[in-house]
């Protein structure tokens, strides 16, 4: 078989098979404290309660070697008797510790025989677990004063029972006081941890409603220092969540607003950049017809040449369309209507165009420009299409603080259209808080006029949109 080094890989924790978290990762908060406090109150009971046991092993042992100490010197103090009551004085000494709580007298012959002993004081007795835990290990003290017959012996043996079953009783008592002390003190913790912990369930809780998109939660900024600070900077951030969601729906708003005046102006750029193109070609292709079926065959060269400026021109305008969204920049106004009265010389011959600019209208900036720019052009373009002048003329100039710009032509007056042309003037000139004016008299005259920036104080040099434009 292959050997396949990834068997062998370190995978790193939490990505075995069977993945494993701690305890203590999937409990909360409060639930780790309580269990720390469990944890903490057995440790003190068991402490407690091994301390008191300790302490009552220790005092048992110091009870029963007084004991024999005790009874060691009673009967050294004791006067030996005589020989004939020698027997005698050895029974009156062995019952002498009869009833005594400690100390058991035993008295022995030479072969060990037990002739007489005495009987420990009744009692209580503790459990036979704690009996075995607090006994001190003691080997009895084994007396043989010479008055004795030859073999006796006097046996002291201490016995723990009834000091024991004392302690015993002391010592439940102890545990239980023990018990109570920290139980209280237990369950003083849990409400201090419970209450102190409740505001951050609240700021928990009031994360959660941030997350499920409730932007107006606030939360009460009480309780302990530190908590009152959390919930502080809580609100703090709720609140600039509020104003950044304000202001990003403003923002949304304000690009769908701009989106949709965008469209608008593409849209309005397309009729009146290709519009009169697209109507030049179409003139061209019908003299080119005209020229074809007459037999002018010298004319036709010029007419195809002129077809292909002018969709040269379309291809221009379209990059340029796709580069910015108005029209006509490096040229200044004078040279921009020169451009379109060229431009129709071409596509319509037979119409007498005149300009006059003032040369320091070369100075506009581009809105401004731009505005007037295609009003012009708009203007020419339908009066060359739908009036079939003989003469249009152009003229423009500055007037009592405005730039004043007319397309006169002598066409016909039919009936006027409302179409995106004349909506595409208005909405430029009302932009920039202009206005459009259009007259039939003997033909049409077509009236444009902006505030002149130049004229304007340095405070006031500012454009203001017309109502118009904010509803549009």
């Amino acid at each position: 078989m292959g050997h396949f080094p990834e068997n062998h890989k370190n995978h790193p924790p939490g990505t075995a098979f069977f993945p494993f978290r701690p305890i203590g990762a999937r409990l909360r908060l409060l639930e780790r404290l309580l269990l720390a406090l469990i944890v903490a109150t057995m440790i003190g009971l068991v402490a407690g309660s091994g301390l008191a046991a300790w302490q009552a092993a220790r005092s048992i042992r110091v009870e029963l070697v007084a004991a024999l100490a005790n009874a060691r010197a009673d009967i050294s103090a004791m006067p030996p008797p005589s020989a004939p009551s020698a027997a005698r004085w050895l029974a009156e000494l062995c019952d002498s510790f009869d009833g005594n709580r400690h100390i058991q007298a035993r008295i022995t012959d030479q072969a060990g025989r037990v002739l007489r002993q005495s009987q420990l004081a009744a009692g209580p007795r503790p459990p036979a677990w704690f009996l075995h835990a607090t006994t001190p290990p003691m080997a009895p003290v084994t007396l043989a004063p010479a008055s004795l017959p030859a073999g006796w012996r006097l046996h002291l043996q201490a016995d723990a029972t009834n000091e024991a079953a004392e302690r015993w009783g002391e010592l439940r008592v102890q545990i239980a006081t023990i018990t109570l002390l920290v139980l209280l003190i237990a369950g003083s913790c849990c409400v201090i941890m419970v209450r102190g912990l409740r505001p951050l369930a609240t700021l928990s809780n009031g994360y959660a409603r941030i997350a499920a998109g409730d932007e107006a939660v606030e939360l009460p900024e009480s309780g302990p220092a530190d908590i009152a600070a959390q919930a502080a900077s809580f609100n703090r951030m709720a609140q600039a969540l509020r104003t950044a969601t304000a202001q990003n729906r403003h923002l949304q708003d304000q690009l769908a607003r701009v989106a949709e005046e965008e469209r608008a102006d593409i849209a309005r750029d397309l009729h009146d950049e290709v519009g009169p193109l697209l109507f030049g070609i179409t003139t061209f292709a019908a003299t080119l017809a005209r020229s074809a079926a007459e037999g002018r065959h010298d004319a036709i060269p010029a007419q195809v040449r002129a077809i292909q400026d002018a969709t040269g021109s379309i291809q221009r305008t379209l990059r340029a369309i796709l580069q910015r969204l108005h029209g006509t920049p490096g040229r200044g106004l004078p040279e921009a209507l020169e451009a379109i009265v060229l431009f129709w010389n071409n596509v319509a011959p037979h119409i007498i165009f005149t300009l006059s600019c003032d040369p320091s209208l070369g100075t506009l900036d581009g809105a401004e420009r731009d505005a007037l720019f295609h009003v012009a052009q708009e203007a020419v373009c339908n009066a060359a299409r739908h009036g079939h002048p003989s003469r249009i003329a152009l003229r423009a100039g500055r007037d009592g603080g405005r730039i004043i710009l007319s397309v006169r032509d002598d066409g016909t007056t039919g009936p006027s259209a409302p179409g995106l042309g004349l909506a595409g003037m208005c909405r430029r000139l009302s932009d920039l808080g202009g206005h459009l004016d259009i007259r039939r008299d003997q033909g049409w005259t077509v009236t444009a006029s902006l505030p002149d920036p130049d004229a304007l104080p340095p405070s006031a040099n500012t454009r203001t949109m017309a109502p118009e434009a904010h509803n549009a």
